[in-house]
């Protein structure tokens, strides 16, 4: 089985149906890359560069995407588990049908993507920047959004009652929280945001 970047050449940049076990693309700069039908076990991405990187029904377990650099990639029916994208920058990218389980995503850039039916569960996304979000049928669930900034990216209708919201950082008219949904025990994390103590 050929390794990622053989793979790569030989396909002509477009890798379909192949599984990865323990490679590493660390610093690698990559151009326009496919790859369909993909599996990724213990695989490193870290710092990895790459413009309109895509992934189509593909696989990540176990895998590093810390420091990463991939604006503008395209995410379409992946699963990523036990994963991390610490510091991965994602901004203007599309992700669609795609389910992060117990991922490690602080400090990820996803601002001014377009999400459509995703999924995270169980996500760190502690001060993760999710600004300008173009959002359909986005599903939060038990993940920690500490100091997360979603700064234009309107929740209407997202269920944050599971999800730890402490300090979440919003424009001064509080527009991206209306009519989402949270727990009673979460309003006084979001009357700190008003600058109210409770007494």
């Amino acid at each position: 089985m050929p390794g990622i970047l053989s793979a790569i050449d030989e396909m002509d940049g477009d890798v379909r149906g192949l599984s990865f076990f323990a490679e590493e693309l660390v610093g690698c700069v990559l151009d326009h890359v496919e790859f369909e039908d993909c599996t990724f076990e213990s695989c490193s991405f870290s710092e990895l560069q790459a413009q309109r990187l895509s992934f189509d029904r593909c696989t990540f377990d176990g895998c590093d995407f810390s420091n990463a650099r991939l604006a503008k990639s395209y995410w379409r029916d992946c699963t990523l588990r036990e994963s991390r994208l610490v510091g991965c920058d994602l901004h203007q990218s599309y992700w669609v049908r795609n389910t992060l389980k117990e991922c490690a995503c602080a400090y990820v850039n996803f601002a001014e993507s377009k999400l459509e039916q995703m999924s995270f569960r169980a996500c760190d996304l502690r001060e993760a920047s999710l600004s300008q979000l173009k959002l359909k049928r986005l599903t939060l669930e038990s993940c920690d959004l500490t100091r997360a900034e979603v700064f234009g990216t309107r929740l209407r209708g997202i269920d944050l009652s599971t999800c730890t919201i402490a300090g979440l950082r919003v424009s001064n008219t509080f527009m991206e929280l209306r009519d989402a949904k949270i727990g009673i025990d979460q309003a006084s994390d979001l009357v700190s945001l008003l600058g109210v103590r409770i007494v």
